[in-house]
């Protein structure tokens, strides 16, 4: 086991429940206690109340995502509309939460920073950057030295897409660590990364549970989302 300072980095947990305590027991057995979340905690999963108490139990620093933005923004509407209270939806996810768990999510930073050695590590969800625009496979160097340069980042974290990456853009490196939640139709394992400070610079991985318990988005809680 080394000795060197680790962070864990995961987030799109989406309410999953079996898949986030497959991903805290496999940071569990890697032997890391410190990580960044990078949001999305709720939403069309099941079991948000849940998702929310475990996140909140380790401690670490947590980004808001845009699914836990719309949740505490969303105004209940009444529960005599099944398609509102269908599980999963905005309306019903709300309804399953409790008040401490949605000031704890309304509370949550847009931007999160640490530092891992001598590197500064910026965890953002990834739908809102500085300047504008998704950090993701697509996007060109340029854009990604810009958004690194606003943010002060020598690792930059990001999500959102759910699908994982670890990029290196002149000598700085950006992870996604993909989805806890939900998966593909290709892949439906639990996704997580990890960072390490080494004599050599900084060391990442994506790691993944081995079990299919991300299922692919249901297209049915796609619409207005």
């Amino acid at each position: 086991m080394s000795d060197a300072p680790r962070l864990a980095i995961f987030g799109d947990i989406h309410a999953n429940l079996p898949a986030l305590d497959a991903v805290l027991e496999s940071i569990a057995a890697a032997g890391i206690t410190d990580g960044i979340i990078t949001g999305d905690i709720v939403l069309r999963g099941l079991q948000p109340e849940k998702c929310v108490t475990r996140v909140r139990k380790t401690g670490w620093p947590c980004v808001e995502g845009n699914t836990d933005r719309r949740v505490v923004g969303k105004k209940v509407k009444p529960k005599t509309n099944p398609r509102d209270m269908r599980p999963g939806t905005r309306t019903w996810t709300k309804t399953m939460l409790s008040q401490k768990s949605l000031d704890w999510l309304d509370g949550l930073p847009a931007v999160v920073e640490a530092n891992l050695g001598p590197h500064r590590v910026v965890a953002v969800h990834g739908d809102q950057t500085v300047p504008p625009g998704m950090v993701d496979h697509g996007a060109d160097d340029h854009q990604i030295i810009a958004t690194m340069d606003a943010l002060g980042a020598d690792v930059l974290i990001t999500a959102h897409t759910h699908s994982p990456m670890l990029r290196w853009v002149d000598g700085r490196l950006v992870v996604n660590p993909g989805s806890v939640g939900e998966g593909t139709a290709e892949d439906q394992r639990p996704s997580w990364a990890w960072l390490e400070a080494g004599d050599n610079g900084i060391h990442a991985a994506i790691e993944h549970v081995d079990a299919a318990l991300a299922p692919p988005r249901d297209a049915a809680h796609r619409k207005g989302e």
